[in-house]
């Protein structure tokens, strides 16, 4: 494509941007979401019955499969967990470690307590600069030059 004014090279600099966006970027961020929900909790919690050896339940790892991204405009990248079980969001019971009600005759907010992966995710994306590494490899696959 040959770019002939100001306007042009901004609608290709857009568009370029935004498949960067729904590329590398969309599948950087869910791959870290899921990398935290590893680690933030399923590795910080086993779901024992109260022997600590019988399985309480087993996972399904629904929450691991549940994120998702989704582009709200030209560029802006959201990223999202929907796990929920009837009318309760799962994701927010389990990053401030209130809500659980499987475990009758246990405190398990208290037992388990905040696994917030949420928190861990949007650290490593933005203060580690995850997102931008994986702007400036989807902008570079597309041929422009960014340091």
């Amino acid at each position: 494509m040959e770019i002939r004014s100001l306007s042009q090279l901004e609608k290709a600099l857009k568009q370029k941007i935004q498949h960067a966006m729904e590329d590398e970027v969309a599948k950087t961020a869910k791959d870290t979401m899921q990398e935290k929900i590893q680690t933030e909790v399923y590795n910080k919690y086993t779901p024992y019955s109260t022997d600590g050896k019988t399985p309480h339940y087993e996972r399904t790892y629904e929450l691991l499969e549940s994120v998702k991204t989704n582009m709200v405009n030209d560029n802006t990248l959201e990223l999202t967990n929907t796990r929920s079980d009837g009318d309760r969001y799962i994701p927010e019971i389990i990053e401030y470690g209130q809500g659980y009600e499987w475990g009758y005759t246990r405190d398990l907010d208290e037992e388990i307590g905040a696994r917030p992966f949420i928190a861990k995710t949007h650290e490593a994306l933005d203060k580690e600069g995850i997102y931008k590494q994986a702007l400036k490899k989807g902008l570079q696959q597309r041929g422009l030059k960014v340091e």
